[in-house]
């Protein structure tokens, strides 16, 4: 198992090294080019240097081959990168013929490029394979660095004259084996390396004076920003060190190459992310860490990954956490400081080249030429002063909102002053054993005093502000308890002895080694004189006089109380007046005022004091009896039902009756919190309203009503479930043309509820709680919605219909949403809005008279048609008729049923008819249920009949035409 384990292990870094040969054959194969053979390198007296890896064969071998194994083999690559990691008993060979045509030998040196590689071998070759020299490198005894002055493995030989040697390495190591390897003539390597100390003493020097000067003026001016990038240059300055092999002078490391450079790079992120955090304060924390997770991963890589798979994720990680920074700092910059933003950018892109040059000498193995040194020294020196220009930025912008802060507090505290000097309470400052220290002119002028001067001068001591001077020691110890003071209410004494009530708002304050007290006093002897008022105000209601909502809930849980503690007596009215919602539409509020005043005064003038009496909100009254029982509470109802059916109001010459609705409960056999009484007293309120108005209903747990009125409350439930899932069908009904050709469809809509057993709700089931709870425009939204769309869906129909009838409920009418969404789905649908009819109800046009003539005037202008529905059951005013621009009048069915066997109902159909000719308006008759009945509208001149006898409602999904339904039938 223990060997499975291993190959799967092996398996997955074989399929991971895979992948990353594959990522950097693609970089390296737009940096290189192949030749298909290894030439002879010929040097001459002129000779600088060469790129020996171009003029060598390479080769794979165990370490067991020897090097002449290797020279006799004819197979090898040309210029290779070696990606993969080396097994541990590999290596690599590279050979190269190199002939002196010079007349003399010359002082050549081999450098490989690279330090802290496990083992390097160097074999100089004659033609008969003879060892002229040879030199062996290992990570534990490194060649020291004062022996060189490149950071490379250095080997000096002699060439001789008119000679061809054969240059063996042998290399091994656990990293990556792509190499820089050159053959230099020794004079020319000893130039480079001066010229490469020299830049090298420049990087050294400014990244020391950058580090330096950041940390010795953050030890001056303690701002993080200066800290973090002092440490990153110091970062910036180990990290050139260690590449340079310096740090294997002081310590042995060259071993641990990769992992200090990891090491030190995480350092270098981590700094830059803190630098970036400090000038980009915007930042939020999550992207702090965001910008921690490439450094911590650069350090866990160290400990748990090898020499090779460690460099494959320095590549892959330094641009991915830098590009998370430079996005991070570009989401959240400072948009007051562009140009911070500007040059923080231009630093990473410095970063990003240098970045990007190592990996192109990587790539192509260039050695670390002149150029090279010097554009990586320039742009290592830019990227770090822009830093430095970042941070001065960010801190002359820092500097300058201080600056502008310290003129703005200058400035508040000028407001402050000039408040304090114009203030309407009287302001004080004084020390807490009482010496007054300033005063403002409204502190003098409540007092009584002329000056802020004379005040203080007569003020020896804040007590004398007291007409009991014990009432100051109370003030300073709840004072120095709590440490501020809040609206105490004191009697005071002014300059001339007269006392008066003033309110003390006070707190302590700590201002160098004193403590002083900051008061603000204003005169309240007025509000202390209408305190009673004040209480009848917050206790009584307004309007009325009578005890509020509040008031009245508090009683009644007195009374509860009362209930449990001695089994008394409580009876609890409920009372809600009858058709003053018409009173309060038709006349305006202020008439609705009055009729509730006058209502109140005539409550309590019947009771003569055996109640108490609240107005609860609106139309709705209460009264609690204490100690009376449920017999003389019923006949105290009474009265105030007589009372108020006999009482007439009249308004402008109007005469109004009125009738009141009342819910009974004995408190006493069903104990509960005042709430759930007064919803009981309520619920049999509604009762009496729902069995006639007008009447006492007694609550009991056994009520019918009452549970009638539950299922009513559960009908709600039903309604807004159905909204929320769409839960309603639409329904069609034909009507027929009586006095012409039927030509079109002419029909109204309808709607249905789904339950959850799927069964079809009539509206007649639904509607009236829906109108009850103010859900019926939300159903007319959903009406029309439907009904737009299903036109939209079927255009050939709508080619057919003549006119679509749309019934709309009274809040509706006054809805602008649904009037909105109206206009927009004739413009959505492309529906005429001639082919659609408004209907409204007689009840809701007159009551809402204006909100319907507001409504009918929108859409009249646009051509829709209004029909006035079930005309004769309401009010049957033809006086309102007259004032309503209606298009047709639909008489209401209970007149057209019996029409034909009652006088009377044929009576009123003619006169609506006549009526409604005369005005310009077509009649439409419902409920017609035989051809007898279609016959004699007819006759009678009526326009159209609509009702079971011309065709039943049916589902809007299965539509047919009226001629096509009456074949059908």
């Amino acid at each position: 198992m223990l060997q499975s384990k291993q190959y799967r292990v092996k398996n997955r870094r074989v399929a991971f090294s895979s992948i990353i040969t594959v990522l950097l054959t693609c970089v390296l194969f737009v940096f290189q080019v192949h030749h298909a053979v290894a030439e002879t390198l010929l040097i001459d007296e002129e000779f600088s240097k060469a790129n020996l890896q171009h003029h060598s064969l390479s080769r794979l071998a165990e370490k067991h081959v020897s090097f002449s194994e290797v020279i006799n083999s004819t197979t090898g690559k040309l210029n290779p990168h070696f990606l993969h990691p080396l097994d541990d008993d590999t290596r690599v060979w590279m050979m190269s013929h190199v002939q002196n045509i010079a007349n003399k030998p010359l002082k050549m040196a081999l450098t490989v490029e690279r330090l802290g590689l496990d083992e390097v071998t160097i074999w100089i070759v004659d033609e008969r394979q003879r060892i002229i020299h040879s030199h062996k490198t290992t990570a534990e005894n490194p060649t020291s660095w004062f022996e060189q002055t490149l950071p490379a493995i250095t080997y000096d030989f002699k060439l001789p004259k008119n000679q061809t040697v054969t240059v063996l390495l042998s290399i091994e190591d656990n990293g990556l084996t792509s190499l820089p390897i050159f053959l230099w003539q020794h004079n020319a390597l000893t130039a480079h390396s001066k010229v490469h100390l020299l830049f090298l003493g420049i990087l050294v020097g400014k990244l020391a004076i950058l580090f330096i000067y950041f940390f010795l003026s953050y030890l001056y001016q303690r701002t993080p920003a200066r800290f973090w990038l002092a440490m990153t240059n110091l970062f910036f300055l180990t990290l050139v060190i260690a590449m340079q092999g310096l740090l294997d002078t002081v310590f042995p490391v060259s071993e641990y190459a990769e992992p200090i450079l990891a090491v030190l790079l995480a350092f270098i992120l981590f700094s830059l992310a803190n630098v970036t955090h400090n000038l980009f304060v915007r930042l939020p924390v999550g992207f702090h860490f965001l910008n921690y997770i490439g450094p911590l991963y650069l350090l866990v890589a160290v400990a748990t990954q090898n020499t090779y798979y460690l460099s494959i994720t320095i590549l892959l990680t330094l641009p991915i956490a830098s590009l998370v920074q430079v996005f991070s700092a570009l989401i959240f910059r400072d948009r007051r400081n562009k140009s911070l933003s500007r040059i923080y950018l231009i630093s990473w892109l410095f970063l990003v080249a240098l970045f990007a040059l190592q990996i192109d000498i990587l790539a192509n193995s260039y050695s670390l030429t002149s150029y090279h040194t010097a554009l990586s020294v320039l742009m290592l020196s830019l990227a770090c002063l822009s830093y430095g220009v970042c941070v001065e930025l960010k801190e002359r912008s820092f500097t300058q909102q201080e600056i502008s802060a310290k003129e703005q507090t200058i400035s508040s505290l000028n407001y402050f002053y000039n408040l304090f000097r114009n203030s309407a309470e009287g302001l004080y400052t004084s020390t807490v054993d009482g010496a007054l220290k300033s005063v403002n002119p409204a502190m003098c002028a409540v007092f009584g005093y002329e000056d802020e001067d004379s005040m203080l001068k007569a003020i020896k001591n804040t007590k004398q502000f007291y007409a009991n001077p014990e009432d100051r020691k109370l003030l300073v110890g709840e004072l120095l308890e709590k440490g501020s003071v809040m609206g105490k209410e004191i009697k005071g004494r002014k300059a001339d002895g007269n006392e008066f009530w003033f309110c003390i708002s006070c707190q302590l304050q700590n201002e160098d080694e004193d403590r002083f007290l900051y008061g603000s006093i204003f005169d309240i002897t007025e509000r202390k004189q209408s305190d009673i008022s004040l209480e009848y105000l917050a206790s009584h209601d307004s309007l009325t006089g009578v005890f509020n909502r509040r008031e009245f809930e508090l009683r009644l849980h007195s009374a509860a109380n009362l209930v449990e503690q001695s089994k008394a007596d409580v009876v609890l009215l409920y009372l809600d007046l009858d058709r003053f919602k018409t009173v309060n539409d038709t006349c305006g509020h202020k008439a609705g005022d009055t009729l509730i005043k006058e209502i109140a005064r005539l409550i309590q003038s019947t009771l003569a004091g055996k109640g108490i009496v609240a107005r609860l909100g609106g139309d709705e009254f209460a009264v609690l009896f204490e100690r009376h029982s449920e017999d003389v509470a019923y006949l105290q109802a009474v009265k105030i039902l007589n009372a108020i059916q006999a009482y007439r109001f009249i308004w402008e010459n109007r005469v109004f009756t009125l009738g009141v609705s009342i819910g009974l409960l004995n408190c006493t056999e069903y104990p509960a919190n005042p709430e759930q009484l007064l919803s009981m007293a309520d619920a049999a309120c509604y009762i009496a309203k729902e069995q006639g108005r007008n009447q006492i209903h007694r609550y009991s747990d056994d009520d019918e009503s009452l549970q009638r009125y539950e299922q009513e409350l559960a009908w709600l439930a039903d309604i807004n479930q159905a909204l929320e899932q769409n839960n309603f069908e639409l329904y069609y009904q034909h009507y027929r043309v009586l006095n012409a050709q039927q030509q079109g469809d002419y029909f109204e809509i309808l709607v249905r509820m789904i339950s959850e057993t799927g069964e079809l709700i009539p509206p007649s089931a639904f509607f009236p709680s829906a109108e009850r709870y103010d859900l019926s425009a939300r159903i007319d939204r959903w009406v029309v919605e439907n009904t737009f769309k299903w036109f939209a869906q079927n255009p050939v129909v709508l080619n057919r219909v003549k006119r679509c009838c749309i019934n709309l409920s009274g809040p509706s009418l006054a809805d602008k949403d649904l009037k909105l969404l109206i206009l927009n789905a004739f413009e959505r649908s492309g529906v005429p809005y001639e082919k659609v009819c408004f209907e409204i109800t007689e009840t809701v046009a007159i009551v809402k008279m204006e909100d319907t003539l507001q409504f009918m005037k929108t859409f009249q202008q646009l051509g829709c048609q209004f029909a006035l529905d079930d005309f004769g059951s309401g009010f049957s005013s033809y006086t309102y008729l007259k004032h309503l621009p209606v298009n047709s009048v639909k008489i209401d069915g209970s007149f057209i049923k019996d029409m034909l066997n009652d006088p009377v109902d044929h009576a009123m159909v003619s006169s609506i008819k006549d009526v409604a000719k005369a005005m310009g308006m077509e009649t439409v008759g419902e409920c017609v249920e035989d051809e007898a009945t279609m016959v004699a509208l007819g006759k009678m001149g009526v326009n159209y009949a609509q009702g079971y006898g011309i065709a039943k409602p049916r589902s809007l999904k299965e539509y047919v035409s009226l001629d096509s339904d009456a074949n059908t039938s």
